[in-house]
């Protein structure tokens, strides 16, 4: 079976949530089928390690540079008049588009897998050009169900509530957008029940793959008795997790210091220099995060918006690290509360979850084992591969 990846960066090195979903998927459809990209790339991507990598896994790479972002008045005008949402702009190109036609024009596929709402654009393209070939929308997210939590949640901020008009005004165009689109595929994958609820439409029954984790690459270790050392994971130019990041830092870190003065936060993840306060190590971005994980005590995922799973839950899980969150940082994984992690939605509650579990060894030990069987047993690669494998099996006879 040949099947073509359109993804909207190089997911190789995997150092981000939707970069390692991919590559997964990647990865397991290469092992018994014939794999090509065509990827956005930034400049250094192009000569980096990633792609060099990335072409030892695929028959076929082919780079194209990433385009300008958008000068912010054509996205004024855009907010203002146009009824697509921003996303359905954000990778727009043309050069994209005829490497994708020429792509087209001499391979036939069986499948062309479009990784995320921003890759749709390429959709028109990818059915008049790949004559065949079954179209099948990886949905990261179930995005007007992501931008209805943002709208939420900023509008509990008056310092924020520009950024929750934005929000409202996308919520109102994807929800047209991203149903469209969605029905003009042959196939459509969700990330977990709760998101696959909020895809279901008229003519799309959308099909479970989780995201996972190799295990056996993640290292167990047991809680330490007596630790202090705080770990939070993101991204910090991703509005969920910047609104975390701000929520712990202000809100929740500052009730966990009375308690334990002695308790640090490190912060890892690009931009997170903008959250420095007393307490917090920003480190910001590290290549690899299972030093951090390792070294911490608790994982913190202080999540009030949002969709999808989140990769650094599951790793942390993995790794035997506690997990304190609020329900949408579970959100798509089968966590039990007291059992798996801990939950709290108040940034009171929160920080009183967090000093349970430094406070109390056989409560951490207990919920790290529980963790990391539920992570072995659901979300592992080697469990979650072979259902994608039969997705695509499924595809191939259909034609």
């Amino acid at each position: 079976m040949r099947i073509l990846f359109l993804t909207p960066d190089v997911p190789l090195p995997a150092d981000q949530g939707a970069k390692l979903r991919t590559i997964g998927l990647i990865r397991a459809a290469a092992r018994f089928h014939q794999v090509d990209v065509l990827s956005f790339a930034r400049s250094d991507e192009v000569a980096g390690d990633g792609a060099v990598q990335l072409a030892d896994v695929c028959h076929e790479v082919r780079l194209v540079d990433v385009p300008s972002p958008r000068p912010v008045i054509r996205r004024a005008v855009s907010f203002l008049f146009d009824p697509l949402p921003d996303i359905a702009h954000r990778l727009e190109s043309e050069a994209f588009r005829s490497a994708l036609w020429e792509q087209l024009s001499h391979e036939s596929y069986h499948a062309i897998q479009i990784e995320g709402l921003e890759m749709m654009p390429y959709l028109a393209t990818a059915r008049s050009a790949g004559k065949r070939a079954h179209i099948i929308y990886d949905a990261h997210n179930a995005e007007m169900s992501l931008q209805r939590t943002v709208f939420q949640a900023e509008m509990r901020n008056p310092l924020r509530i520009h950024g929750g008009l934005y929000s409202l005004a996308q919520w109102s165009k994807l929800g047209t957008y991203e149903r469209v689109m969605m029905n003009e595929t042959d196939a459509v994958i969700a990330v977990s029940s709760a998101d696959a609820t909020k895809l279901r439409g008229r003519h799309v029954e959308p099909e479970i793959i989780p995201n996972g984790v190799d295990t056996v690459s993640v290292p167990f270790h047991a809680p330490r008795p007596g630790g202090n050392r705080l770990l939070f994971v993101g991204t910090m130019d991703y509005r969920p997790n910047a609104d975390a990041a701000r929520w712990l830092v202000y809100r929740i870190l500052p009730a966990i210091r009375r308690a334990r003065p002695e308790a640090r936060l490190r912060l890892a993840g690009r931009g997170a220099d903008r959250f420095r306060a007393e307490g917090v190590d920003a480190i910001g971005y590290v290549e690899d995060i299972r030093p951090e994980l390792e070294g911490a005590d608790v994982m913190l995922a202080p999540l009030r918006m949002g969709g999808g799973t989140r990769f650094k839950v599951l790793e942390a899980m993995a790794a035997g690290l506690p997990v304190v969150s609020t329900p949408l940082g579970l959100q798509g994984i089968d966590a039990e509360p007291e059992r798996h992690a801990l939950v709290a939605s108040k940034a009171g509650d929160f920080a009183s979850a967090v000093t349970r579990v430094l406070d109390d060894p056989s409560l951490s030990g207990k919920i790290a084992h529980s963790a990391r069987k539920l992570v072995e047993e659901r979300y592992d690669w080697s469990v979650i591969a072979p259902k994608y494998l039969a997705l695509l099996s499924r595809v191939r006879r259909k034609r």
